[in-house]
């Protein structure tokens, strides 16, 4: 009996052990910043093409690789549907890691930028 008890118990343990493991790995106490950018522009197919422009920019604090570090997401959608589109976007994160971290672990930083653009041309009907 008591072995079955023994046995459903680590098997209890591994199951939900993979939900805290995470927390505790260098990566997890990382400074991360992720910016993920989408820009649809639909224009038309005799028109000049416009532009798109997506500008990022982070901002390190002095803890971040020393602390345990924050963590820094912007998104953004920009659609856009005329003969000529012209998008921009500027994003500027700051992150930093905590400034009472004393165990003296290095944690890394990373760094992402998804950036998306689509640009289908279609041809319009003009109205006569």
């Amino acid at each position: 009996m008591n072995v079955k008890l023994f046995s459903l118990g680590l098997f209890s343990l591994s199951a939900i052990a993979p939900m805290f493991v995470p927390a505790f790995t260098p990566s997890a106490m990382a400074c991360i910043g992720v910016d993920v950018n989408t820009q649809v522009a639909v224009e038309d197919k005799d028109s000049p093409r416009g532009r798109q422009t997506n500008n990022t920019s982070r901002n390190l604090g002095p803890n971040c690789g020393r602390g345990r570090g924050g963590r820094v997401v912007t998104k953004s959608r920009q659609v856009c549907n005329s003969d000529t589109c012209n998008q921009t976007r500027n994003s500027h994160q700051n992150i930093d890691g905590d400034p009472n971290d004393r165990s003296g672990i290095r944690y890394p930083v990373i760094e992402v930028d998804v950036d998306t653009k689509v640009n289908p041309r279609v041809r319009r009907r003009r109205s006569r």
